[in-house]
């Protein structure tokens, strides 16, 4: 009990240090020190071996990604090209749809096949200078790209997230691919897109007359490019459209990670050329500028997924995955499997590693039940994107990392926009299965 009681003491300082502004990485160090003791575990073994091994994979899996999104992103602003899709978006939605605009824009890569973890990078540069045009608070940046690039994204079949294929693999048994319940997801990825605009046009026209503006951090640009200077949109445009493009050609030739890189590689190569005017002179400045922006950013989520590391070898992290099991003969099948695998999301603030656990260890005791196994799979992918948006989210902390802005001033529009729409999303795919609407 005292292991259990730790592990949610642990979880509970790392949101509160981060709401209080301490360094993300240095919190997680105190919460895995935390797991660690209160569990009984060698604590210098958790912390130099379970705590490093954990980051070592994150960052060394998704350094180059981060590095070369940033560095993309860099070139996207420097050279104006982000300016200047940011004012065409102003001059085609105006004021009141700028935050509605950058939801779709983000929606629209995010289905291209950027990860979750690449895509702030591309986004950023496009959406700060169309809120500092509609002078929106950039607050709610994180929960848009979250939103976007991650519940919405799974909602919509085919999406080409490892979320979405992890219960393709033949080793789960499910029989299903990234296309399940076609009707169901698109359905409720309409219904969340909608719900998102709803409370993202709301919120922002009540900020903007309450005097709640954009406030310029250290993530912007000092200086904003006039629009006589920026280069058109219609070469602006290209390589985004390039990296969307990519994305879908070269995911069945190459592995998804190669995908990325090639992809992020050929529009920063595509961009330096149409604004070679531009970047003359500038164009290795800019890209170690952006790469070198990255990886304060790595760090900081790499040290939010070392406490995970440390929390999954933890006795009393046993004790919450039986209570997820006991869940199983509880209720409805479809609805003890969505509350387990929000038990597993949330405390280890991952979707895909909550989804994952729940596949490995809980997933076999639903396939004796009946379930619809297309329907189980598009309900489930949306499900583990519930509670895992909580404070100590990974993502989310590299979100507000990049956007400049503070856990405590952006989370509660991120828990609205990836809490509590995905569960009413998860809901009504539920009542849909029920409905024979698969």
């Amino acid at each position: 009990m005292i292991g259990v009681i730790g592990l949610l003491i642990a979880i509970a300082a790392l949101v509160i240090l981060s709401y209080k502004g301490l360094n993300a990485f240095i919190a997680s160090l105190i919460a895995a020190a935390i797991v660690a003791v209160t569990n009984w575990l060698p604590f210098w073994p958790s912390i130099t071996g379970d705590y490093a091994n954990a980051m070592r994979a994150f960052v060394g899996s998704y350094f180059l990604q981060f590095g070369l999104g940033a560095a993309y992103g860099e070139f996207m602003k420097v050279s104006g090209a982000a300016e200047s899709v940011a004012a065409k978006l102003f001059k085609l939605c105006g004021t009141k749809m700028a935050a509605v605009a950058a939801l779709l824009v983000t929606l629209i890569l995010a289905l291209g096949g950027i990860s979750a973890f690449v895509i702030v990078f591309a986004i950023y540069p496009i959406a700060a200078p169309l809120f500092r045009k509609a002078n929106i608070s950039k607050n709610y940046l994180p929960g848009i790209v979250l939103a976007a690039s991650v519940s919405l994204c799974l909602a919509f079949p085919g999406n080409p997230t490892l979320t979405n294929a992890l219960l393709t693999q033949p080793q789960y048994n499910l029989g299903t691919n990234a296309y399940a319940a076609p009707i169901m997801g698109t359905i409720i990825g309409l219904l969340g897109l909608v719900l998102g605009s709803l409370y993202l046009k709301i919120v922002s026209g009540r900020d903007v007359e309450k005097g709640i503006g954009y406030v310029v951090s250290g993530s912007d640009a000092i200086e904003a490019i006039e629009d006589k200077s920026l280069p058109p949109f219609a070469t602006s445009i290209i390589p985004i459209i390039t990296v969307i493009v990519m994305m879908f050609i070269l995911k069945s030739m190459m592995p998804a990670l190669h995908t990325i890189l090639t992809s992020l590689l050929t529009a920063m190569f595509l961009n330096v050329l149409l604004n070679y005017k531009t970047l003359k002179g500038k164009i290795v400045k800019t890209f170690v500028n952006g790469f070198w922006n990255s990886i304060p950013a790595t760090f900081l989520t790499g040290g939010v997924m070392g406490f995970a590391g440390v929390v999954q070898i933890a006795p009393a992290f046993q004790y919450f995955i039986n209570f997820a099991n006991s869940l199983t003969t509880t209720f409805n099948p479809y609805v003890s499997a969505v509350f387990a695998v929000n038990v597993v999301a949330g405390i280890t603030g991952t979707a895909l590693g909550g989804l994952q656990i729940f596949a490995n260890l809980m997933l076999p005791n639903y396939l004796a039940t009946g379930i619809n196994p297309a329907a189980f799979h598009r309900i489930m992918v949306i499900a583990c994107c519930g509670l895992d948006t909580l404070p100590h989210c990974a993502t989310f902390i590299l979100m507000c990392s990049v956007c400049g802005v503070t856990p405590r001033d952006s989370y509660k529009h991120v828990f609205v926009l990836t809490v509590i729409i995905p569960f009413i999303m998860t809901a009504v795919g539920i009542l849909l299965t029920f409905a024979g609407i698969v």
